[in-house]
Formats: structure tokens, sequence, C-alpha cells
């Protein structure tokens, strides 16, 4: 039977209420340091702890009524904790006071860019192969069902590529399910931090005053720092109420990005040459 026909005013689809309900805060501390140019050196550096907590993420966003904030209260899918820059640009000393092998060996310049920022927040999500949301929560709009902890996420021994938290804390959830069980804020992990190093070797060529040629190379992650980008935070259970996860992680040769994994992975080192003709 349709959907439809279950809902109290039969026959109608999903029916929207809208109120002033959600409330959400962000707090920083923010320092920066500069040293102005001299001696041929320029550093510019900033930091910033910040939190972003409340109800929901985005403006009318959907968010379940409970009459307890807490419940759904937490950080915010912009939420990052830390922040670090630091850039600086160098002009080399020249190696050679004659003018000719000069022409090739002075006047470089060294720039870069250093970036750590915590990864976004991400929520545990926990289905049941063969049963949908809705015959979980009785619901075709909102939000779905929610994982039940029957032990702390955090609480592991070894991380590992193919496990970043404790994927033994979860229980699928049960008929009935409403997601007011466990508190949103219970259900987030950070994904993997970017750590992060750009380079930058320049030279100008002078032909006339207004006329020059300048010679690039970019080294984007130039240590070639290996990156992951996302978890995998979305578990797949055999039956409702089961803690038996569908095969993942180290132990299947075939879903090694399952369950509690890193599925994600930002760029290798990448290099980039240029040449650029200014008139």
């Amino acid at each position: 039977m349709p959907t439809d026909f279950y809902r109290p005013y039969r026959g109608f689809a999903g029916i929207s209420y809208f109120e002033f309900s959600e409330n959400s805060n962000y707090n920083s501390l923010q320092i920066s340091a500069n040293r102005r140019f001299s001696k041929g050196l320029l550093i510019s550096s900033n930091y910033t702890w910040s939190r972003a907590l409340g109800i929901t993420s985005g403006d009318q966003s959907g968010s379940r009524i409970d009459g307890k904030d807490y419940i759904n209260y937490g950080r915010l899918s912009f939420d990052r904790t830390h922040n670090f820059v630091v850039n600086w640009v160098y002009e080399i000393p020249s190696a050679t006071k004659n003018r000719f092998v000069g022409l090739a060996t002075n006047g470089w310049q060294l720039s870069g860019i250093y970036r750590f920022t915590s990864g976004a927040p991400r929520q545990f999500t926990c289905s049941v192969t063969g049963v949908s949301a809705i015959n979980i929560t009785g619901s075709s709009s909102g939000e779905s069902n929610r994982c039940i902890l029957v032990g702390d996420p955090l609480a592991i021994d070894t991380k590992s590529l193919y496990r970043q938290f404790n994927i033994a804390a979860f229980q699928a959830p049960a008929v009935g399910n409403t997601g007011l069980e466990t508190p949103r804020s219970k259900l987030q992990i950070n994904d993997p931090s970017i750590n992060n190093f750009d380079l930058s070797l320049s030279k100008k060529f002078f032909v006339r005053e207004r006329i020059n040629i300048e010679a690039r190379l970019d080294a984007f992650n130039a240590l070639n720092h290996t990156q992951g980008s996302s978890i995998n935070t979305g578990g797949t259970f055999t039956a409702l109420g089961s803690t038996t996860l569908i095969a993942n992680n180290e132990a299947s040769e075939a879903n090694r990005t399952g369950f509690g994994a890193i599925n994600g992975w930002r760029p290798n080192r990448t290099l980039q040459w240029m040449l650029r003709f200014s008139f």
C-alpha cells in the first residue's frame, strides 16, 4: 500500500511545518603573527581554534522536535577545531656577481604555504540490509534512524587505515527507532585532517622595462604526504537490533574501505611548470 495512506491525513504527501526553533553558536580564538619584508624574507601566519555547535547546519534544515535540544545538538558540518596557516616568500641571495652567469643563477624566489586543518565532523549511520528506513521509523520524511551505542566509538587500542574507530560500539536500530535514543554529539567523528605543504620556485627574466618572462615551478603537496579525506561511517548490519556487521575492514579483501576505514584520499604530489610572458 502507498505510504501516503499510512499518514494521519490519508492520501496527502508530506506536510512541512516550519518554526524558528533552531539555535547555534560559534566561538573562536584567533592569533596571527607577521614578519614584514626584511632581508629578502616575508612571513605571515595565523591560527584559529574554534567550535561551531548547533541543531542543524543550514537554514530551514529538518530536525526532530523532541523538546530536548541536547538530542540534536552537536558539531555543525562546517566546524573545524584547528586551522593553522603559514606562508612565506624568500628572495634567494645572488650566487654570483657575474652579469652573464647571474642571468641564470640570480633573482630566484622561493615561496610556500603550509596548512593544517582539522577534518570535518562526520556522523555515524547504521542501516539494516533489506530493511528501509521507513520500516524502522514509520516515516518517509525527516531524519532517518540512528545507531544505538553499546560502547565508546573512540575507544580503540590501535588505529589503522582500515579501522579508525571502534566498530563494535554500534548496534542496529530496531523497529520503532526514532533517532532520539542517542544524542547526535555522541555519533560524530572527525574526517582526517589536512596536513599540506606547497612550494613554488620562480624567477623573472627582464627583456625590457615593461617586458619580462617569468619561469615558475609549483609543487602541490610537495612532500608527497599521504592524506586521507574521508572515513566510512556508514555501517550495514545483518538484522534489526543486531551487532553483527556485513563483512568489512581488513578482514575482508573485497571491502577494505568498509565501515571504519578511510575510503577517500587527497591528491599526491602534483608538479606544475609555467612560463609567462608579460608586456
